[in-house]
């Protein structure tokens, strides 16, 4: 991820581990979910209060390497194509210490835009892509 990306940082808890000490599998949807939901609701200024007007669709994950209980890790996720309904967001999990940064994690989700009272999938709004462009400095 050359361009801009939005970074969330977190800290493994005990709750995250399985039986060997390591992040379990779908936790790291759930990290890549949480970093999501904050950009969105960031870059939209939509209030938490509110759902955002899209759906994920899609979601794959690639493990690199094990994160352990008390690492500290860096959630990176920056929208990298627009479909005419949809996008996609690219993440990167990297791994801090003692300031060096590992890549523990890539992934990516698929959304579409949705309007809830219609009950139906809508275009990408143009504000959206042109917050997206802004933010990020480009796809």
């Amino acid at each position: 991820m050359e361009k801009q990306a939005f970074i969330i940082a977190l800290e493994v808890k005990y709750r995250d581990t399985d039986s060997m000490g390591h992040v379990s599998s779908p936790v790291y949807y759930e990290y890549i979910q949480h970093a999501y939901v904050k950009y969105m609701h960031s870059l939209l200024a939509i209030p938490y209060s509110e759902k955002l007007p899209q759906i994920m669709v899609k979601t794959c994950c690639e493990y690199i390497a094990p994160a352990i209980l008390g690492d500290n890790l860096e959630v990176s996720c920056r929208v990298v194509k627009f479909g005419s309904k949809s996008f996609e967001i690219q993440y990167q999990i990297h791994k801090s210490q003692h300031g060096d940064k590992t890549l523990i994690a890539q992934a990516t989700s698929t959304h579409v835009c949705f309007d809830y009272q219609l009950n139906q999938s809508i275009p990408v709004p143009e504000d959206m892509k042109q917050r997206v462009t802004h933010f990020q400095d480009s796809l």
